[in-house]
């Protein structure tokens, strides 16, 4: 049996530890368990491809966040590339006022820059405070509070 590296130790750790953290932040920018799942597995690939060159004395789990956000902002281009891709069938027959609601809500959500939209799913959706999020996003907690209420103005007139 071979002796566990130290950098496999702390992988393994850092799985145990923050796999439901990470799992929620995909989620709450996915709204989709399956894609939650495959962001947040992808994540930790990531981690582990890049353990030779992590501080594993410094906490992780910002980086793991960074990188599930990385990765759900490049899956929302693709995804919506397509969705702007001319197509031929007919639209899902839904009430019209929640459809409106929503590819206005939607909309609001894609004119947000970067740090707005993070910032909201982070504090509004996941629960996290200024302070979190601000060292995840490496920001200050009151940078981050204006990002969201710029974000919630925004959506509110969208």
């Amino acid at each position: 049996m071979a002796i566990a590296e130290p950098t496999d130790i702390a992988y393994e750790r850092a799985f145990e530890e923050h796999w439901t953290d990470v799992f929620r932040f995909a989620l709450a920018w996915t709204n989709d368990w399956t894609a939650a799942e495959d962001l947040a597995q992808e994540a930790y690939l990531r981690l582990w491809n890049h353990r030779g060159r992590i501080d594993w004395d410094r906490p992780v789990l910002p980086w793991l966040l960074v990188a599930t956000r990385r990765l759900a902002t490049d899956r929302f281009r693709v995804l919506r590339r397509r969705l702007l891709a001319p197509t031929h069938s007919a639209p899902i027959d839904t009430d019209p006022a929640l459809r409106t609601r929503w590819l206005d809500v939607s909309a609001g959500m894609r004119d947000l820059s970067a740090l707005e939209r993070t910032a909201l799913v982070m504090t509004a959706i996941q629960g996290a405070t200024y302070e979190e999020a601000g060292q995840v996003l490496g920001t200050s907690a009151g940078a981050l509070r204006a990002a969201v209420s710029r974000a919630r103005a925004k959506l509110e007139n969208a």
